[in-house]
């Protein structure tokens, strides 16, 4: 059962004016623990030595205090509950219960959630449950799982993880799940919620949360004429280097909406497509995996496009298309030259990215004239030098049965994601800082930008709805292409190639699908 214990963290024994006696007042029968900084690094350390990088690594407190809340439950069980809560009643109804006790969150905060796909989001600010609850152990490996996306308080600690959690859980009778009220009945703006109430201790209501959020540091005022000309400045920059791009008019006059509207495809035929240039040590790994590939080889045709190599790699490439032309429905090689001057270390740099991207897009376009047939249900697109899949890739992909689908491509097992064109940007706006990061017409933010969230920042969820996709591999249905979502070579909404591909994709009804949890490896380089 949950022991009669309540535990609250806070920076250092001197609490904030806003810390509230109710929970001693309202609970006499019930013990009381402040846990200070110092208290939960010493827990760490003596009970959970294998988690004290990982809790030493966090940027911000709050995450600290967010994986302490969760060992606390863990080792001693009870109630956690933050400072900026207040006890409404006795505890003693969760006294008599064995499951863990959550509430969600307002359904009114539920944004955060639903532009990932979830349909409700979960409250870490009060929970209860028995000490060594398998619940607990499986939310410690979640955390662990997303140490990758510590730049991002709710998606490496926070609330989002705790939802990913409970969705997770292979035993959901051994939670009591509530609506908002059990514990935190207002709204971030005082407000009662308009959700319905429900769960199985209702219709009590234990706790408020005064949704104070002290970890949030304050935003800076931006306010003046300097700032105002500063945007002015940038704006116009924009629009006076932006170039040749294309407009969503522009390409919904090119649309097939009837052909991009039908169902998924149930067909099997997959045309797997894969640009090549000056990648001749790559190859014969690349042959070894798809030769390898738990698929019927007689569904599967191999179309390469090689242009501009300064190695050997057509060569290679004829000989290795000669050895394996058995063994799929059809393999070949396709060319297409004109690509900038370019070597492999330089291939990154911003100022090369237009001229890079948009000839990669006309090679993927041309591959698709020529190696995507009437034939085939799907593309697969692959890099490469993608250096290790499983055998059960693309049946795993297609079990999505989603229009277009990626999975998290990286160079370490464990690590961050490689493909950073895979990405999520709820809440992106063109704004001052937005402009500051658009190069001759391309959007190009730091790989750290708080907007964006990667699949990296994502491995609480196994699916999640992309903004934007890369190409290292990707899964898409044969329609979506021959509608005439193809690889734009002009910016379109200030993306190029796959990433505009992705954009537009969403922007015309097909999402892609990002799994975060399930990986290949690229080559480091």
């Amino acid at each position: 059962m949950i022991p009669r214990l309540i535990h609250q963290i806070w920076h250092d024994a001197h609490l904030p004016g806003y810390a509230c006696d109710s929970w001693q007042r309202l609970n006499p029968g019930w013990s009381w623990r402040l846990w200070t900084d110092a208290d939960l690094l010493d827990l760490v350390r003596t009970q959970y030595p294998a988690l004290e990088a990982l809790y030493l690594s966090y940027p911000r407190n709050v995450q600290r205090a967010d994986l302490g809340r969760y060992l606390l439950l863990h080792h001693f069980g009870g109630v956690y509950a933050d400072i900026d809560t207040q006890c409404l009643a006795s505890l003693e109804p969760l006294a008599a219960e064995s499951r863990i006790v959550l509430c969600e969150e307002p359904m009114e905060h539920w944004h955060h959630g639903i532009a990932l796909g979830l349909e409700r989001l979960y409250f870490n600010g009060v929970m209860a449950g028995p000490a060594g609850h398998p619940f607990w152990a499986h939310l410690l490996r979640t955390v662990e799982r997303c140490a990758p996306a510590r730049d991002h308080v709710l998606e490496s600690t926070g609330p989002l993880v705790l939802t990913g959690a409970v969705l997770d859980y292979d035993r959901p009778s051994d939670l009591a799940l509530h609506s908002c009220h059990l514990f935190t009945p207002l709204t971030s703006a005082g407000y009662e919620t308009a959700g319905a109430e429900q769960g199985p201790l209702a219709p009590l209501r234990l706790v408020n949360h005064d949704w104070r959020g002290s970890w949030v540091p304050p935003a800076r005022s931006r306010t003046g004429l300097a700032h105002a000309l500063k945007g002015y400045l940038r704006s116009a920059r924009y629009h006076l280097t932006r170039g040749p791009h294309l407009t969503r008019g522009q390409l919904q006059a090119r649309l097939n909406m009837e052909l991009l509207r039908r169902p998924v495809t149930k067909g099997g035929q997959v045309a797997v497509l894969i640009p090549v240039r000056d990648a001749a040590p790559f190859l014969d790994r690349c042959f070894e995996l798809l030769s390898a590939l738990d698929y019927p080889a007689d569904q599967l045709s191999v179309t390469f496009c090689e242009g501009d190599s300064r190695d050997d790699t057509l060569a290679r490439l004829k000989t290795l298309c000669d050895r394996h032309a058995g063994r799929f429905r059809q393999i070949g090689v396709t060319q297409l030259s004109g690509g900038p001057e370019l070597n492999r270390a330089q291939r990154w740099w911003p100022s090369l990215q237009r001229a890079r991207r948009g000839h990669l897009a006309r090679v993927r376009n041309h591959l698709i004239d020529h190696g995507l047939t009437a034939a085939d249900d799907w593309a697969l697109w692959l890099d490469a030098d993608v250096c290790d899949y499983d055998p059960g890739i693309l049946r795993r992909l297609l079990s999505e049965r989603r229009k277009v689908v990626t999975p998290d491509c990286r160079l370490e097992p464990e690590g961050t994601s490689y493909d950073l064109n895979a990405f999520t940007d709820p809440g992106e706006r063109r704004d001052l800082r937005y402009y500051k990061h658009v190069h001759r017409g391309l959007y190009m933010p730091p790989a750290r930008h708080g907007y964006r969230k990667h699949l990296h920042d994502l491995r609480f969820l196994h699916r999640v709805p992309l903004s934007s996709v890369g190409g290292t591999m990707l899964l898409v249905d044969a329609d979506v292409h021959r509608s005439g979502l193809r690889f734009p070579d002009l910016p379109y909404e200030d993306l190029l190639e796959t990433e505009g591909f992705g954009r537009s994709c969403r922007d015309f009804g097909v999402t892609p699908v990002g799994l975060p949890n399930v990986v290949i490896r690229h080559v480091a380089s």
